[in-house]
């Protein structure tokens, strides 16, 4: 035998006598020189305790190309037992070898198509293999320890459970519970109880009805509807004694915040768009192709309530911190004609409930303006007409406020017409600096009792001779010409005050002589410098959010004049008409756009476009109605305009340009292109270098 073409294998096939017996009484020579070789492998064959141990070496080669391999054979079966070797035919439950062979099959006229080499008519052999289902192979196995009455068992496995329990050691034995917690148990009759119903019929006469009604207390109230000139009446009965409902709930704190949740629900049914737009969500596309630039004001919404209409926009402030947050005070505002001097308003509002504020405040004297807290975003700044200042905390539901001025130390009984908190370090203190129209500023130090610590810093004089800057009224004719003029206070008002970007101890205020004086908190009593910059009182005043040192200021003189630092005239002035301008304010998202406001409308200018007029004007609300602040968001991406008539209007910037990568070459560019015609200016104004952060 060959040895090369042996599978190395441990198994070995052996054929009973029966079946080689009759391959050799057959007429192919394939399959009798199978069967030769078959009987050659017998004879070579060496068990070993009754196990086959014949050398692979000793396997026969193959024969043919796809006929046969005796590889195979030896890798499907297994060597049968010893006690096979007497030529018995194997029982089912030994499917290890060739079962119920008893009989040969008939293979007559069978062609084998795999061997191409025999002829067609010649007879072939053929080997049956039977493949067989091989026992169950128990993986895991739980039996159960119940057994069923019905079982022929029960009665012996209850013997053995009453055998097991009588035994002498399980009385021995404790139980589970001894080593956990007794848990108490109640019955259901303690948690619920029956509820009883009864029927009962009676009747009442009208006249009944109306000798009841007459014994109970009467209360009718009216209620203003917005939008509308009538009003609602409610009437409400009690008994004597009987606790009024509406001040019940109104000192309820619970009340009050599941109102305002409610209310934020249902507010935003009606508003989801607009305030998708307000924190502007979905930006224009700057790839799209019906790009126009209109400088448009589409109004969102309109702030308005029935107690405050008829009631200037005096101020507005949004929070720093939550640009969802703005304060609106109510009262009188400086440039507007009012009657009614009686009380003032404090309204926070929230853009999630457009339709009712979120905390009211109301004062005795009309308010003047208000200015959030950048250090400390829930402390709001309140200046009264009669000079007082208070301190709020928003977040206190009560009405009580957090500090007031006093008076005994240092009385101020004039108007506050601006303040704003001071952010220069001061050993982490709260600090507001007053300005009001007898000229005197203030700086209140928020302490822990209920006064603010007054501190006075400087009292205004007015600007005697010729001061820098742009020329007064009458200042140009001959000296023989000019009007004589009798001050009528020798203190100016003043009108606005804005804090350095920079130089947090540097502030600066418009008086309404025109002038600005500028001061420091560091040296009280006494000025850095004075400007004439207009010829009109100055009623605004901000630097520019990209440079510390370009800025803007607003005045009636029908102007608006951006200024550089040490440059006392203006390098570009822009003009409205014939109308003062009341507020102007830098984009702090485009650094070439200006909003300003007027009696008649909103403008917006662009540096990067002309100068002599707007680049568009917008007019809200009937064209009676004064315009009185204008304020923008956080976001840059709106606007806040206010009235004479107590609406104030959020409105979407659109159509806009889109803001610059480079805020400050932007700006630059702009101011060089403005200074063409005065190229003296120019120069100057390119010696300063670089005026950005």
């Amino acid at each position: 035998m060959s040895s090369s073409h042996a599978a190395p294998s441990s198994k070995s096939v052996k054929f009973y006598s029966a079946s080689l017996s009759a391959g050799a009484a057959s007429d192919s020579k394939f399959v009798v020189d199978i069967v030769n070789r078959l009987e050659e492998r017998n004879r070579l064959q060496v068990p070993i305790d009754g196990v086959d141990r014949t050398p692979a070496n000793l396997a026969p080669p193959f024969f043919g190309e796809e006929a046969f391999v005796w590889s195979r054979f030896r890798e499907q079966f297994h060597p049968l037992a010893n006690d096979m070797e007497d030529a018995t035919v194997p029982t089912a439950d030994k499917p290890d070898g060739f079962d119920n062979f008893e009989t040969q099959p008939n293979y007559e006229g069978v062609i084998d198509r795999r061997s191409p080499s025999l002829e067609a008519g010649q007879k072939t052999y053929h080997v049956k293999i039977r493949l067989t289902e091989t026992d169950d192979i128990v993986l895991f196995e739980s039996p159960s320890h119940v057994v069923s009455l019905d079982a022929e068992e029960a009665a012996r496995v209850q013997e053995q459970n009453r055998r097991f329990e009588t035994r002498p050691k399980a009385r021995r034995t404790a139980d589970a519970e001894a080593q956990t917690r007794d848990l108490p148990c109640k019955s259901r009759s303690v948690n619920t109880e029956c509820i009883h119903r009864q029927d009962v019929a009676s009747f009442v006469s009208n006249y009944d009805m109306y000798d009841t009604y007459n014994d109970l207390e009467r209360h009718t109230k009216e209620i203003n509807v917005a939008d509308s000139a009538s009003k609602l009446e409610i009437t409400t009965y009690s008994r004597e004694g009987m606790e009024d409902i509406d001040e019940r709930l109104n000192r309820n704190a619970n009340f009050h915040l599941s109102s305002m949740i409610l209310q934020r629900l249902l507010a935003g049914n009606v508003y989801r768009e607009q305030q998708i737009r307000f924190r502007n969500m979905y930006p224009p596309d700057p790839c799209r192709e019906d790009i126009r630039y209109l400088y448009r004001l589409d109004v969102l919404w309109t702030y308005r309530t029935v107690e405050t209409l008829g009631k200037p926009v005096a101020s507005a402030s949004w929070c720093p911190a939550n640009g969802d947050i703005v304060a609106l005070a109510y009262g009188i505002y400086g440039h507007t004609g009012s009657d009614d001097r009686g009380c003032g308003f404090v309204y926070v509002w929230n853009i999630k409930n457009p339709v009712n504020p979120e905390r009211r405040y109301r004062f005795d004297c009309p308010v003047t303006c208000v200015a959030f807290s950048r250090r400390t975003p829930q402390l709001l700044a309140v200046g009264l007409y009669d000079g007082r200042v208070q301190v709020r905390d928003i977040t206190d539901t009560t009405q009580t406020p957090l500090a007031v001025s006093n008076r005994d130390r240092f009385p101020v009984y004039q108007p506050i017409w601006d303040l704003k908190w001071v952010e220069f370090d001061n050993e982490g203190k709260d600090e507001v600096i007053a300005v009001s129209q007898n000229g005197w500023v203030m700086k209140y130090t928020l302490t822990i009792g209920q006064y603010l610590l007054p501190y006075p810093l400087l009292r205004l004089d007015r600007v005697e001779g010729t001061p820098e800057g742009q020329p007064s009224t009458g200042t140009s004719a001959p000296a023989d010409q000019q009007p004589v003029r009798v001050q009528s206070d020798l203190h100016p008002q003043a009108l606005c005050v804005t804090i350095h970007p920079v130089q947090k101890d540097k502030y600066y205020i418009g008086t309404d002589e025109g002038a600005v004086h500028w001061c420091s908190i560091n040296d009280p009593f006494q000025h850095l410098g004075v400007l004439q910059m207009h010829s009109r009182g100055i009623f605004c005043l901000e630097y520019s959010p990209w440079s510390p040192r370009i800025f803007l200021t607003c005045s009636g003189d029908w102007s608006i004049r951006i200024w550089i630092e040490e440059l006392p005239e203006p390098i570009v002035t822009l003009c409205t008409g014939f109308a003062p301008i009341q507020a102007a304010y830098w984009s702090p998202t485009n650094s070439t756009v200006i909003a300003s406001v007027t009696r008649s409308g909103v403008q917006l200018w662009d540096l990067k476009r002309r100068s002599s007029k707007p680049a568009s004007e917008t007019t809200l609300g009937s064209l009676t109605t004064a315009l009185t602040v204008v304020r923008f968001t956080n976001c840059g991406r709106c606007l806040l305009v206010g009235d004479a008539e107590g609406k104030a209007h959020v409105c979407a910037l659109e159509d806009m340009p889109f803001p610059p990568h480079f805020q400050y070459r932007e700006l630059q560019s702009a101011l060089y292109g403005k200074l063409v015609t005065t190229p003296e200016l120019l120069t100057r104004v390119k010696r300063m270098g670089y005026l950005g952060y």
